[in-house]
């Protein structure tokens, strides 16, 4: 388990830093030890040894449950460069993934998301891929925006193998957003005499986690006169209970 561990650690290190040439070199380990996880319950019933943890074939690489987790892999550091607005890690995981395994390299269909106009929107990876492919870009973005980016976010990190590390990244840049829209763009908020100081409640909270993003949604919602429906201000309502 400790090599796992450390290859974990590696690939969550260059997501979190958006180092494309330390992603490109980690990711097949990940890989191989997301793959070689799988196995381990089918050997501990056959009585079997752990063993090493093998290598991937190209074969293996085109099975549907790695291309899912190669692509929640790109996902992520995606995100993680996106929100630090650093276009050039992806251009250099892009390229250097693309000479290593070819155009349909692992992950590539998240990337995809990223660089291509996407339309109509249908699955939470496209909608998250264009709203990446804005920040990418380096283009204004109204408060509106900024919600919508925050919520659609925190579904897709709840979904993640890196959750962990996306969550601190996710609420940073929230907080950073939605600081400087009531400086800067209270104008532009819906009934601020109530809305901002809601905001400004959220915004108190020290912690950068999922409970601060759920909070702030909740509270950003009416600034922007947010609908949201009861099923799912519920559910935002219960991730902000930090336990």
């Amino acid at each position: 388990m400790s090599e796992i561990l450390q290859r974990k650690t590696r690939i969550d290190t260059a997501i979190v830093e958006h180092d494309a040439t330390a992603f490109v070199r980690d990711l097949l380990g990940w890989l191989e030890a997301t793959a070689y996880m799988k196995v381990l319950p089918n050997l501990h019933k056959l009585g079997l040894g752990k063993g090493p943890i093998p290598e991937l074939s190209n074969a293996d690489l085109r099975e549907e449950s790695l291309r899912n987790t190669a692509d929640d892999t790109v996902m992520a550091f995606c995100i993680s460069a996106a929100l630090a607005g650093d276009k050039p890690a992806l251009d250099s995981m892009h390229a250097q993934m693309t000479k290593r395994f070819g155009p349909l390299y692992p992950g590539s269909s998240a990337v995809a998301h990223c660089i291509q106009v996407i339309d109509p929107i249908v699955t939470l990876d496209d909608a998250v891929g264009q709203f990446l492919m804005t920040l990418f870009a380096g283009k204004a973005i109204d408060t509106r925006d900024i919600w919508n980016i925050g919520l659609r976010l925190l579904q897709r990190l709840r979904s993640s193998n890196f959750v962990h590390e996306l969550s601190p990244l996710v609420a940073h840049w929230l907080r950073d957003q939605w600081s400087r829209a009531i400086e800067q763009q209270r104008f532009n908020l819906v009934r601020p005499r109530s809305s901002v100081p809601a905001i400004e409640q959220a915004l108190a909270d020290p912690m950068n986690d999922q409970p601060f993003i759920a909070a702030l949604l909740l509270a950003s919602a009416g600034a922007i006169d947010q609908d949201i429906e009861p099923e799912y201000r519920r559910q935002l309502a219960i991730i902000a209970e930090r336990k």
